[in-house]
């Protein structure tokens, strides 16, 4: 673990392609991380190796190699269409590929994120400054500068021309761009490109193990396979996969190759583009949903937007203690309340997308913003969860989408979060659409019968937050319970002595009955459990039918804890010999 005020091994990963300035084999990068600094974790090659696949810049080539995509971009020269009449009165329109080229650290972590205008050369010598502006709906572009509106103006450009777009200088950002009109283009050299474009993406989505990527992602993989760097610009990607019938889009801005789309995959897109398609209609054409009230989750998940609010207010000021810190706060409250912060990066964005998200009342309106937000940013992982919640029909489909969104939350914290913020991980606001992912994933695994993963994630996310504010130890508990693994539950339940919720004095005395017995002590942990909340055993033992839907609010001691705690625990105590019939003895 680096100490303070040292860079972490993802740090030192980057260090070492930036230096090398050429693409390098793993064990290049294992050797120059190490010289730098030896790596001292239990696993110092999968350490790297994560570094690597966390790493939103560094790509692996497809041949042993990995590169740094401020320098593989260098030299690529992209295509960018007119669609508009009078194009030079409508702003410019990026594709992933132009995203990525001009701005490589487009969808990197904040530390290591670089957004400035590139300065684009024209052929009249003029310079003009590209920057990227959000426009809604996943696009990205920017205004008309004015010395582009002038040039194409005095160079007659029409719909059907292109501008052409030569990336110069990465890190310096620096460019040069010319208008291409359509009766110039070479059009037999343009489809040998785009053949080669495409080849390149099939090899990529049949190698990748989902055979499923976003756009942007096969934008990064053909950039740094060199696909741009030519003396004639292809088509954009989209426009060449969808024009392939080797590739299949599969909604959300993702593809597939067609070889691997079975039955079962094309009802699951089929039912995701008629969902997309009825988000995003166009607002005056959208049938209104019906409407529910906000669950206890929507609202606790939405205090973090003020925490967010009140975090970004505290990094601008400076205090001498925390009670001046307070004082201000206060003072900021008589006054109003605590301002809305300004989202700065794509991630901020589409976490401040969610935050509406779980302010809407109407489901539909809540998977609009969603997949909105993924389209702002593909590291947000509340956009999974959310997704996962509202969406999936089977555990499979609730699993595929939390995993995306661990993987998302991984990306996002970078892996010194992980090193460095054990112990009190939810308390950071930033960890926390990671940790509803995880569990989510957790949860959705177990009914698949993929118990061990389930539980493993449990017991990982306990080593990061043992504070626990999430509750997963209650989860955990009830599935080791119907596990029958005792060794386990011995060692959870002696983490958390002292907790007198429902679920946990009564699966602590079924524990005890499993391992001991119709002893003293068994008797006397079942007392206490029936104290705490003497209606859990008629439900236990079915004098009591258990609604049809949990209730959303749980008390403390009464009918509603007592619903959810034999709910949870009603499989461990029907499979537990003689425990029912126990448990009837003091009940009856």
């Amino acid at each position: 673990m680096a100490q303070k005020g040292e860079p972490s091994y993802a740090d030192l990963v980057y260090e070492a392609f930036r230096s090398a300035g050429r693409p390098l084999t793993f064990q290049e990068i294992f050797d120059e991380v190490n010289r730098r600094r030896r790596v001292t974790t239990r696993d110092p090659r999968a350490t790297i190796r994560h570094a690597l696949t966390q790493g939103r810049q560094l790509l692996s080539l497809g041949d042993g190699r990995y590169g740094y995509l401020p320098h593989l971009v260098q030299g690529s020269l992209l295509r960018l269409p007119l669609v508009e009449k009078e194009p030079a009165d409508h702003p410019l329109i990026y594709s992933d590929e132009i995203r990525h080229a001009l701005w490589p650290s487009f969808l990197e972590i904040q530390k290591r994120r670089v957004i400035r205008p590139v300065q684009v050369r024209l052929p009249n010598g003029d310079d003009v400054a590209l920057s990227p502006d959000f426009f809604g709906n996943g696009v990205w572009g920017s205004s008309m500068p004015e010395g582009l509106r002038r040039y194409l103006v005095e160079n007659q450009a029409a719909v059907g021309d292109s501008l052409l777009i030569r990336v110069v200088d990465t890190e310096a950002g620096r460019g040069e761009a010319w208008l291409e009109p359509r009766r110039k283009r070479d059009e037999a050299a343009m489809a040998q490109r785009n053949r080669e474009l495409a080849d390149v993406a099939h090899q990529v989505l049949l190698k990748n193990p989902w055979h499923q990527l976003f756009i942007w992602d096969l934008a990064a993989a053909a950039l740094g396979r060199g696909l741009y760097r030519s003396a004639v610009a292809p088509d954009p990607l989209e426009t060449v996969l969808n024009a392939d019938p080797r590739f299949v889009d599969s909604g959300i801005q993702t593809w597939m190759p067609a070889e691997a789309v079975t039955p079962e995959v094309q009802a699951a897109i089929r039912h995701r583009k008629e969902t997309e398609a009825e988000l995003f209609r166009p607002e005056d054409e959208a049938v209104a949903g019906p409407e529910e009230d906000l669950s206890p989750h929507a609202l606790r998940r939405a205090t973090e937007r003020t925490m967010a609010d009140v975090g970004a207010l505290l990094s601008d000021r400076e205090f001498g203690s925390i009670e001046e810190a307070n004082a201000f706060l206060q003072d900021m409250l008589t006054r109003g309340g605590v301002p809305r912060r300004q989202a700065g990066t794509p991630l901020e964005r589409a976490q401040d997308l969610m935050f509406d998200a779980w302010e809407s009342p109407a489901p539909r309106e809540r998977v609009r913003l969603a997949l909105k937000a993924l389209q702002v940013s593909p590291d947000c992982a509340d956009a999974y969860v959310l997704l996962a919640e509202e969406t999936a029909r089977n555990p499979r489909e609730a699993a595929d989408l939390y995993s995306r969104g661990v993987a998302a939350g991984e990306r996002a914290l970078g892996k010194g979060a992980f090193e460095e913020n054990i112990g009190h991980f939810w308390g950071i606001v930033e960890t926390r659409p990671y940790m509803r992912a995880r569990l989510g994933l957790s949860q959705a695994l177990w009914p698949m019968g993929k118990r061990q993963e389930a539980i493993a994630h449990a017991w990982d996310m306990l080593r990061l937050n043992p504070g626990d504010n999430q509750g997963v130890r209650y989860i955990l508990l009830n599935w080791l319970l119907e596990g029958g693994d005792d060794a386990q539950l011995e060692k959870l339940l002696d983490l958390y002595p002292d907790d007198a919720a429902a679920v946990w004095l009564y699966g602590r005395a079924l524990h005890a009955f499993r391992t001991e017995g119709d002893t003293p002590h068994a008797r006397e942990l079942r007392a206490e459990a029936e104290q705490q909340n003497p209606h859990v055993p008629a439900y236990l033992l079915g004098r009591k039918q258990l609604p049809r839907r949990l209730p959303q609010y749980v008390g403390w001691g009464d009918e509603s804890e007592a619903i959810y705690c034999a709910a949870e625990q009603m499989a461990a105590w029907r499979k537990s010999p003689g425990a029912r019939e126990w448990l009837g003895e003091r009940a009856g």
